[in-house]
């Protein structure tokens, strides 16, 4: 569910600056021991209910997607608010129920997500992209997709952006979990992909790009630290006809590792585009010369005949040079009018 970036470690987490109606949390911090660390994830959560929760009384009735136990899974709604320090952003609190057999489609948020398994044996599948798992006792791990790892009582999860995953409950109890998100305003709270993203057509393009202009800045000790934008092109075909690729992307790579966001626009030979946001994670090679890449994507808006889809999808790419090299790309769209 969540990849840790680069400004705030594994090791440690911080929220601050919170407003909720009025009500402010600071300076609240996990770190230390790996027990210390857990035991206080724990606790921040429930003190991130409490606070919400009266929040939200104070202004809303409680809301929930679903009452019904015979429901496969129900998701309860705690508390959400538009935070002042993050305009443009949306930040809820539920409590997510999976019954015994029931499966979550394919999907990914569009913002940062905690989770915490309350109670029952969450089984996690990672399709594509990482994410980070504390256990009790532990020193949080990032795992990176394929993967499928247990997560019982007690456990946790951050996911990014840049996260296809799903979850399942193949026990006997039902898996309860206490999840916190930090969504762009307006996004759905999970937004399906993939083989989730039913009563959608499919579309795959894929194309060699080519950087046509950049500029990228170097700092940190050993110039470790690479930061700027990118401007890639290249050609593909869909039904065999020649589609026009232009990806814009923002980087901020450690070591040639690191997030990367922007846009794509897919131009089709009549003139019809369909433009996508991009956010996604850079992972390099030990020597940085190679690198791989993963993304989500979600339709921002399109024209002609496009003018009315809506979608999201999937971008995987491998550079085989050094930073500003080709990169072999592919993308998996899921698109409805």
């Amino acid at each position: 569910m969540i990849g840790a970036p680069r400004r705030y470690p594994a090791t440690s987490m911080r929220i601050s600056g919170l407003r909720t109606s009025g009500l402010r949390i600071s300076g609240l911090r996990i770190s230390g021991p790996a027990a210390a660390r857990h035991s206080r994830l724990r606790a921040l959560l429930v003190v991130l209910a409490a606070v919400l929760c009266i929040s939200v009384a104070a202004t809303s009735p409680l809301v929930a997607s679903a009452a019904s136990q015979d429901e496969p899974v129900t998701r309860k709604i705690l508390g959400e608010t538009s935070p002042d320090n993050a305009p443009g952003q949306s930040y809820t609190l539920q409590e997510i129920t999976i019954q015994p057999g029931a499966k979550l489609p394919e999907h990914f948020h569009e913002g940062t997500q905690v989770a915490y398994v309350s109670s029952g044996v969450l089984t996690y599948d990672i399709v594509s992209g990482s994410a980070t798992v504390t256990r009790a006792g532990e020193e949080p791990r990032k795992v990176a997709g394929p993967a499928t790892v247990k997560l019982r009582k007690g456990d946790g999860l951050i996911e990014t952006v840049s996260l296809v995953h799903f979850g399942s409950n193949r026990g006997t109890k039902p898996v309860v979990l206490v999840v916190t998100a930090l969504l762009r305003a307006g996004a759905p709270l999970a937004t399906p992909v993939g083989e989730g993203a039913t009563g959608s057509t499919p579309m795959q393009l894929r194309s060699r790009l080519q950087s046509q202009a950049r500029t990228l800045y170097q700092a940190g000790a050993g110039g470790s630290v690479t930061y700027g934008w990118n401007r890639l092109t290249g050609p593909a075909t869909v039904d065999g006809q020649e589609v026009a690729i232009e990806m814009l992307g923002n980087v901020d790579y450690v070591s040639g590792t690191g997030q990367f966001f922007g846009f794509v626009t897919f131009t089709f030979i009549d003139g019809s585009t369909i433009g996508t946001r991009m956010q996604g994670e850079a992972t390099a090679s030990a020597d940085t010369t190679n690198a791989s890449f993963r993304s989500t994507l979600g339709v921002v808006g399109g024209t002609g005949r496009y003018a009315t889809t809506t979608g999201t999808g999937t971008f995987i790419g491998e550079r085989r040079a050094t930073l500003g090299g080709d990169v072999d790309a592919t993308f998996d769209l899921q698109l409805s009018n």
